[in-house]
């Protein structure tokens, strides 16, 4: 009730408290998954200033626990237990910029979704450790929200990092039944599995505050008491990536950067690189979109319902968004903090650099690499042609490319020829390379991958030879040449045999 409005009688309503019980299991399927969950908490540690966040994976059967412990500012106990009340944060409320909660339920939502015991220790620089343990089964008995001030003693030897510090928090999680429920301690197979799961965390949260820990004043996560490295999805170190222009969009006063990017083609990447740009979920799920806030990010790879599907010939586009978080709203961020909707008022402009992102990744995946204008790409001489027909693509020879166009004026026998070439288009085996290319991304070869440079010196001799025979001047066939797909991916050796015709 707004303070001032009319006063009830208590005749005039009813007080319907929800039953904790209930309540507390409906607030474990809020949609976290393990990786979400953990990224919450950290999202809580670097909000309180934490240089340092530890997160380990203590492996016990059914008794395994996970603990969370940084060396932020940590919370006195008045403000430990509103910390620890769900709903301690009004979403409508402003916030400070760097403030990375919205609901004020991560700490519970999170920890209730793979847990069954939450206990929270924190201590403030010159103060006392406050201590305090949501424990489900104790509510389930109790039917009331009563929240602990002692934790179990199990979870005792956990804190002793925290011991350690000047000021923090800890949390451990206790009575895991989302992930060792009936496991034993002894079982080498169910010990790999969870051990996997800290593996799927570490790429995760490797990705997620990718951002946030850059450079020698970036937050330091550590997994398992190994640092966890940065993963970034654009690769903005490497010379091969594009950096297309970057865009303010203005929405209520609030400003959300965009900057698109294309990946560099594979065979401009050593193989490790290539291997770890794909990302946790692979190359073309990681695809699209990136949406941040406050340098967290929210979405790893999504075209946000502009209908586009994840092929693989756009797998090399991915879009950096930075809003702030005072648009949360409009974005409909959810508490998990793992899905957004951009505003309708962005849309248009978003879907206008989204496709021009998704062409130039298109020429890049298609050309291996290259650089392309569109110009340059229309003066292009391609020796296959695509062709529409009856809803259908075809490919079909190109009989003006030079070589093709010799060949034919110097055969004896053009029917034959031209038949053959005929038969070649028409036999092309699509469905095997379609189906080896999907099984085996990126294992077809490209054009010259692992000939010998004499071997590719040959055909481009050949090709200036017809150029030349076609009536083009020496120097003429060489420029010609740069562009005949796909001699301009061999500069080096387009400038030898210019050099080897002193009048080219």
């Amino acid at each position: 009730m707004k303070q001032g409005g009319p006063q009830l009688a208590d005749s005039d309503f009813d007080i319907a408290a929800p039953h904790a019980a209930s309540l507390v299991e409906s607030l474990r399927a809020f949609g976290y998954e393990l990786p979400t969950a953990l990224a919450d908490l950290v999202d809580n540690s670097i909000t309180a200033g934490a240089k340092n966040v530890w997160v380990d994976f203590h492996w016990d059967g059914e008794s395994s626990i996970i603990t969370i412990t940084d060396d932020g500012d940590g919370m006195s106990e008045e403000t430990l237990v509103a910390a620890m009340r769900p709903g301690s944060q009004n979403p409508l409320k402003p916030r400070e910029p760097h403030d990375l909660g919205r609901f004020g339920l991560g700490l519970k939502t999170a920890s209730f979704s793979q847990c069954r015991c939450v206990t929270v220790r924190s201590i403030v620089r010159d103060g006392k450790p406050a201590t305090r343990c949501w424990n489900l089964d104790h509510i389930a008995r109790v039917n009331d929200w009563q929240l602990l001030r002692g934790g179990d003693t199990a979870a005792e030897p956990h804190f002793r990092r925290l011991g350690a510090l000047s000021k923090g928090t800890a949390v451990v999680w206790q009575k895991l039944d989302r992930l060792v429920a009936g496991q034993r301690t002894n079982c080498e197979r169910e010990q790999q599995l969870f051990l996997q799961r800290a593996d799927t965390a570490r790429r995760h949260l490797a990705m997620v505050f990718h951002q946030l820990m850059a450079g020698k004043d970036g937050v330091k996560l550590s997994l398992n008491q190994r640092l966890v490295e940065a993963w970034d999805p654009f690769l903005a170190n490497e010379p091969a990536t594009q950096v297309l222009p970057a865009t303010r969009l203005k929405l209520r006063g609030a400003v959300v950067e965009v900057e698109p990017f294309v990946l560099p083609h594979h065979s401009k990447l050593a193989k490790p690189k290539h291997e770890a740009a794909a990302g946790p979920r692979g190359w073309n799920a990681h695809q699209g979109f990136y949406v941040y806030r406050n340098r967290r990010l929210l979405v790893s790879g999504d075209w946000l319902g502009f209908g586009w599907a994840k092929e693989e010939h756009y797998k090399l586009a991915r879009i950096r968004v930075e809003v702030p978080n005072a648009l949360d709203h409009d974005w409909a961020i959810d508490v998990t903090k793992s899905r957004a909707t951009p505003p309708a008022a962005l849309r248009d402009e978003l879907r206008r650099i989204g496709e021009r992102t998704r062409s130039d990744a298109k020429r890049v995946y298609s050309h291996r690499g290259a650089k392309l204008t569109p110009k340059a790409d229309t003066d292009r001489v391609l020796l296959w042609e695509p062709l529409a027909k009856h809803d259908k693509m075809f490919y079909r020879l190109n009989r003006q490319h030079p070589l093709l166009k010799q060949s034919l004026t110097a055969t004896s026998n053009r029917s034959a020829f031209n038949a053959l070439l005929r038969l070649i288009e028409e036999t092309v085996p699509f469905p095997h390379i379609a189906i080896e290319n999907s099984e085996k991304p990126n294992s077809l070869p490209g054009p010259f991958e692992h000939t010998a440079e004499g071997q590719i010196r040959e055909v481009m001799e050949q090709a200036f030879h017809s150029l030349v025979a076609s009536g083009y001047g020496a120097k003429e066939a060489v420029n010609r040449l740069r562009t005949i797909w796909p001699f301009e991916l061999f500069p080096a050796l387009l400038q030898s045999l210019s050099e080897s015709h002193p009048h080219a």
